[in-house]
C-alpha cells in the first residue's frame, strides 16, 4: 500500500502492485535490499519535490518495462492475474507478452505515465541481442539531451536515489563496491553526466535539479578522495561525450 505517500490514491496502489510483481525476488546490487525499495524511493522523491500523480506513478513503474521477466510463465501468470479480465495472454511467447504489457500500461495508467516510463527505459529487454553497457548508457544520455522537463525530473529522481545509495556504499565499504556494477568505476562518470543533462532539461533552479547535481558532485569528490588518481586511472569519457 502507499500510506507512506502524502497523497495516496488507487492509481498509486495499482502501480505499486504491478511494480512489486515485476521486481519480486530482485535485490539491489551487492545487497540484500529488495529492489522494490528503489522505485518507491524514486516516487517519494518526486512527490517530495511537489510533482503530481502522473510523475509519481511513473516513478513507481519506471523500471518495469526493462526489468520484467517476460519469458517466465510464473511471472506471466502473476501479472495476468493482477491485470484481470484476461487482458494479458498466458502462456505466451516472451515478446508477445511484452507487446501486450506495453499496451496494458497506457490503458491502465494513462498515456502520460506510459510515455514517461518509456522515456527512461533502456533498450536492453526488447528481444534483441544483449548490448554493451557503455553503448546503452551513451544512448540513454543522448535521449536525455532532448527530454522534456517531466522526463528529466523522473531521470533525476532515479539518479538521485542511485547516487545516494552508491555513495553510502562507498563510505561503508570502499571502492570495492564498484565490482558489483557492470560498468565498474564508470558509474561515477555516468551519474555525473545524468545529473548534468537532467538538470539542464529542467526549469532553472528547480530544487530536484540542484539536489541531483549536488549529490553527483559529492559522490565524485568522495571517490576522488579515496583514490586521488581516480580521474586519470579510470579512463572514462568526460560528461560531454555522448
Amino acid at each position: 500500500m502507499t500510506e507512506s505517500f502524502a497523497r495516496p490514491s488507487p492509481r498509486l496502489d495499482r502501480a505499486l502492485d504491478i511494480a512489486r510483481i515485476v521486481h519480486a525476488g530482485a535485490v539491489r546490487k551487492g545487497t540484500e535490499i529488495p529492489y522494490i525499495q528503489h522505485p518507491v524511493a524514486v516516487a517519494q522523491i518526486l512527490e517530495g519535490h511537489g510533482y503530481g500523480e502522473d510523475l509519481v506513478t511513473a516513478g513507481l513503474l519506471h523500471d518495469t518495462v526493462e526489468d520484467a521477466k517476460y519469458g517466465s510463465l510464473e511471472f506471466q501468470q502473476r501479472l495476468s492475474d493482477a491485470a484481470g479480465r484476461g487482458r494479458l495472454p498466458v502462456p505466451a511467447d516472451a515478446w508477445v507478452f511484452r507487446s501486450e504489457f506495453l499496451e496494458f500500461l497506457p490503458a491502465e495508467f494513462g498515456r502520460t505515465v506510459f510515455d514517461l516510463v518509456m522515456a527512461v527505459t533502456e533498450t536492453k529487454n526488447d528481444g534483441g541481442p544483449r548490448r554493451d553497457w557503455l553503448e546503452r548508457k551513451k544512448e540513454q544520455l543522448s535521449h536525455l539531451t532532448t527530454a522534456g522537463p517531466d522526463a528529466a525530473a523522473l531521470k533525476a529522481a532515479d539518479a538521485l536515489h542511485n547516487i545516494e545509495c552508491t555513495l553510502r556504499g562507498v563510505r561503508e565499504h570502499g571502492l570495492g563496491i564498484f565490482d558489483h556494477f557492470r560498468g565498474g568505476a564508470l558509474i561515477v562518470w555516468h551519474y555525473s553526466a545524468i545529473a548534468k543533462l537532467a538538470s539542464e532539461r529542467m526549469p532553472a533552479g528547480a530544487p530536484l535539479a540542484v539536489a541531483v547535481r549536488d549529490a553527483a558532485a559529492e559522490f565524485a569528490a568522495t571517490v576522488r578522495g579515496l583514490r586521488p588518481a581516480f580521474d586519470r586511472a579510470a579512463g572514462y569519457p568526460p560528461p560531454e561525450v555522448y
